[in-house]
């Protein structure tokens, strides 16, 4: 007879701390040799029991050596024994507990042990959040994970243990149909009924078979929409047993199907409108009795009687029995009279005994009676009750009030942690659904804002965590965010910050982010002092991050980076980059000191105490750009330009050495900042041969134009100096400029700074001659003389008036082109005025009438003129060239409308002849004498002077 065993699953004890080994026992008996005779298979189990197990063993370690010593278990089943181990390890004994099928309750406990190892990361979060919540488990369930008993206890987040309000047996999925059986029962049932199908829902592997038993869901989903203003325990274990699905998003159409995510916006709504409700009324019977009210004092009265009565019974409604107060403190009857009226008895009763009787009052019977009452909290102490109850608290003295309020005040506390914890669930739940944006936008229309902001002003940690979260997600949308500024979310946020778990702090801190992209709202919460509590998170390593993004968009507006200098935020940010050790700085941080720099007074801040020479070898030795950029706009104000002159050695040096454009640019601006009468910039461009690197830089489309254009400004800085402009007539540099205006036609911030260049020249006696006699810029200028860009006209005037004072045959062109620049519009006009008449006046004379004058002057005769010109050395031909180049005239109105053309202006025959016949209505002196600038250095220039012009 041969024996063989074939492995097979392990399982827990469902008692004991051991394992369930089941194998399969072949046994094959042999009659001839090799010829089996009869064969059987029968099915075993091992236990291996587990002596050793106790808190402190390693689940791994006891996993290894039960493989090792089992020949039952093969080695790849190593992982399913530690995770077994570690069940054990974990489970709570209940061996008391009725046990009706010791195999199934094995398999369903690995079942359940197995779903919480391998369930998503969302799912557990979410699951779990909503179960270590500081206000205790769901009111009606067990602390275990489906073998509590009915000696169960919840903890709330105080650490005191409370008797669970429904007790609940061993739940199993094959007794589903009992459960639901026990919604259609009355209320407690229902609660009981409610919290054991929960308890399987909190096992991930159960919400596949709940889904498909549709008269579970159909019932929850009835009793919700139903009977949801009578409990808060109901509301809170059906919404819970939904969020449980809501957890992944295949389960999401069956919570649409059933309209809970509609239900739980109402329960949200009525829940925050009456905990509302109940504060002001507390309020009012707080304010002492000679307070002035709007109302008359009898109506005021009336509102104070009313809204107690109410209070009361709101209160009594939602209290938990184990939070009443203790019976020493508020005595209450024992019995009801057998007359069945308690106002007989009210003559000898005293306030504290009508009260109490008031808190304790029938939960059922003020359903019952304010059953129609709608969304409002209903009234349902009999009025005669409420009669002798207003008369005892009317004749209540001020220290029965204060202990009756005090009491009061702590039963709404306790009651706004009960109701917060429905909150919390119905909000996770409605965070699920919003991954659809349709959904969301519902949400939105159903005023989902504006509950959450009402919920910001409550204190349970973890609902202001995920109210806060759920903000944060809606911000990022246009609507949502303009609600928010108009519920004045800034006002509340504040409270937050100080809050000591940073896990808020945090997603806070997220949530104004978002929200402090909106220029509106940045003002707001700079009025609201967001500024100096910001600048404390700069040195927490948790917050830092986001808290240097929300300064960065506060730093965006000019009227705040004054604000800076009140707080210790410039040092901390300057010193934190100096301090750096790693090769690239904090971009958020280098961006915000970039902002604040532009203000003087923060600059000034930053280069104090040796800072500026920290920040200028760091910045050479990473060769960082933004770090440059920083010290560019520090060299900016010309109270700190001095400090810059020990380094312009080394940024002319580096220049001609450096690949990094980005970072050449940077040193290029700050040498254009540095406009110093001290600065020999002559000696700068030769000794570090800096005027070759420029010419190459000038050549169209050889660099990029941020390069370029900086190159420029710095040429506009060194024409200030004589020297250095005739340098740059000598070398063609000013040649250069003039083909990249050409190039860069439409570049109105190149163009504008070349003619800044042109003009820098043309200040100076010794090189004025050069450019307008050597050089194409005067044409060029009187092109630009009509730019639409402003600030290009008016450097272009300057420009032509210098040329105009030194050159009358300029001069004489310069006045021609203004005469027609100031009266186009008329010119236009008598040229459409000649048209017409002659298309209808003359009409049948036009062949006989070509050598006749026109009625009006063309504009022709003052393109070309002949307005002037009496004399007939002209032709036909010359007529016709004169016509031509009128036509293309950009002075012309045909061409009024130009950006900036190639100038058509030269020294031709033509244009000598008219100007001389041009008499000037200005005297001119002598352009020896009369010039609008001179230079402030007296310089020996006379060699050079003439050098330039032989050249």
């Amino acid at each position: 007879m041969l024996l063989r065993w074939k492995g097979g699953s392990i399982e827990p004890h469902p008692t004991d701390k051991a394992l369930i080994v089941n194998y399969q026992l072949e046994a094959t008996v042999f009659g001839e040799p090799n010829n089996p005779m009869i064969e059987e298979k029968k099915h075993c189990q091992k236990i291996i029991r587990l002596r050793s197990l106790n808190t402190k063993t390693d689940p791994a370690a006891l996993a290894r050596e039960v493989v090792d010593k089992c020949d039952l278990i093969h080695k790849s089943q190593l992982n399913d024994v530690e995770q077994i181990i570690f069940y054990l390890k974990n489970r709570k004994d209940n061996a008391s507990n009725d046990i009706p099928d010791n195999n199934t309750h094995s398999r369903r406990s690995a079942a359940l042990h197995n779903s919480h190892t391998r369930s998503s990361a969302r799912s557990h979060s979410s699951v779990a959040a909503m179960s270590s919540s500081g206000t205790g488990t769901v009111a009606g369930t067990g602390t275990g994970t489906g073998s509590g008993g009915g000696g169960s206890s919840i903890t709330n987040g105080s650490g005191n243990a409370l008797a669970a309000s429904t007790p609940t047996a061993d739940v199993s999925i094959n007794n589903i149909d009992e459960y639901v059986e026990l919604l259609y029962e009355e209320l407690g049932e229902r609660i009981r009924g409610s919290a054991m199908i929960l308890q399987m829902a909190r096992n991930p592997d159960n919400l596949e078979e709940l889904e498909k038993n549709e008269a579970c869901l159909s019932a929850l989903s009835r009793v919700l929409r139903e009977d949801w203003r009578k409990s808060l325990d109901l509301s809170t274990n059906i919404i819970y047993i939904f969020f449980c699905f809501s957890t992944y998003t295949k389960f999401h159409p069956l919570i649409v199907q059933y309209k809970i995510g509609s239900l739980c916006m109402d329960v949200i709504d009525y829940e925050l409108r009456r905990y509302e409700t109940m504060r002001n009324e507390l309020d009012v019977r707080k304010q002492p009795n000679g307070s002035s009210t709007p109302h008359s004092a009898k109506a005021s009265k009336e509102k104070l009687n009313r809204s107690t009565d109410d209070f009361l019974d709101i209160m009594n409604e939602e209290k938990p029995k184990e939070m009443e107060p203790p019976r020493r403190r508020i005595p209450e009857l024992k019995q009801r009279p057998k007359s069945g009226n308690w106002s007989s008895f009210h003559g000898s009763m005293s306030s504290s005994l009508i009260k109490s009787q008031i808190l304790n009052s029938s939960y059922h019977e003020a359903l019952c009676a304010g059953a129609g009452g709608g969304g409002d909290p209903p009234s349902t102490v009999p009025a005669e009750l409420k009669a002798q109850s207003n008369e005892s608290l009317d004749r209540n003295d001020p220290k029965v009030k204060k202990e009756e309020i005090d009491r009061l005040n702590k039963q709404l506390k306790i009651f706004a942690k009960k109701q917060e914890q429905l909150l919390r669930v119905a909000f996770y739940l409605l965070l699920n659904m919003a991954e659809n944006v349709k959904l969301e936008e519902k949400m939105r229309r159903k005023h989902i804002v504006k509950m959450l902001v009402k919920a910001l002003d409550r204190q349970n940690i973890d609902l202001l965590m995920l109210v806060s979260t759920f903000l944060k997600k809606l911000s990022i949308v246009g609507d949502n965010k303009d609600e928010m500024c108009s519920l004045n979310i800034v006002s509340k946020l504040p409270r937050l910050f100080q809050s000591t778990h940073t896990d808020l702090v945090q997603v806070t801190l997220k949530l104004v982010f978002n929200l402090s992209f909106d220029g509106g709202l940045r003002r707001k919460m700079i009025s609201a002092g967001y500024l100096p509590m910001l600048v404390m998170f700069i040195n927490d390593e948790k917050h830092h991050g986001i808290a240097v993004k929300i300064l960065y968009h506060m730093s965006l507006d000019d009227k705040v980076k004054g604000m800076f200098t009140q707080t210790e935020c410039v040092q901390m940010a300057t010193d934190a980059i100096i301090l750096n050790l790693n090769v690239k700085v904090d971009l958020d941080l280098i961006a915000l000191c970039i902002n604040l720099s532009l203000n003087r007074r923060n600059a000034q801040i930053m280069v104090d105490g040796q800072r500026l020479h920290s920040l200028m070898d760091r910045a050479f030795k990473y060769q960082d750009a933004l770090l440059m950029k920083l010290l560019r706009n520090l060299s900016q104000h010309e109270s700190l330009q001095l400090q810059f002159i020990d380094y312009v050695a080394d940024l002319a040096r580096i220049l001609t050495i450096c690949d990094d454009e980005a970072f050449i640019v940077e040193c290029l601006g700050i040498l254009g900042n540095l406009s110093l009468t001290d600065l020999d910039y002559s000696q700068i461009l030769q000794n570090f041969q800096l005027i070759p690197w420029i010419r190459q830089l000038l050549v169209p489309s050889s660099r990029l134009d941020d390069l370029v254009l900086d190159t420029i400004v710095y040429l506009g800085t060194c024409a200030c100096d004589e020297l250095c402009a005739l340098l740059f007539c000598r070398a063609k540099v000013v040649i250069s400029l003039i083909e990249l205006l050409k190039a860069k036609q439409e570049d109105d911030e190149i163009v504008l700074q070349i003619i800044y260049v042109f003009q820098q020249i043309l200040r100076h006696e010794s090189t004025r001659e050069y450019m307008i006699k050597e050089t194409e810029s005067p044409a060029y200028l009187i092109d630009l003389m009509h730019d639409k860009n402003e600030e290009i006209r008016k450097v272009c005037d300057y420009c032509l008036d210098i040329i105009a004072i030194s050159d009358t045959e300029w001069a004489k062109r310069i006045k021609l082109e203004k005469f027609r620049n100031h009266n186009s519009q008329w010119l236009c006009m008598v040229e459409s005025q000649q048209d017409q008449d002659n298309e209808q006046d003359y009409a049948d004379q036009e062949d006989e009438c070509d050598n006749d004058l026109d009625t009006y002057l063309r504009s022709e005769y003052l393109d070309n003129c002949d307005l002037y010109n009496n004399d007939l050395n002209g032709d036909n031909e010359s007529n016709n060239s004169n016509s031509n180049n009128s036509n293309n005239n950009p002075a012309s109105p045909a061409m009024s409308t130009y950006s900036r053309p190639l100038s058509t202006y030269r020294r031709s025959q033509d244009l000598d002849e008219l100007y001389n016949m041009t008499s000037s209505s200005k005297s001119q002196g002598s352009s020896d004498n009369n010039f609008m600038f001179k230079s402030n250095k007296s310089l020996d220039t006379d060699g050079l002077h003439e050098e330039l012009l032989m050249a």
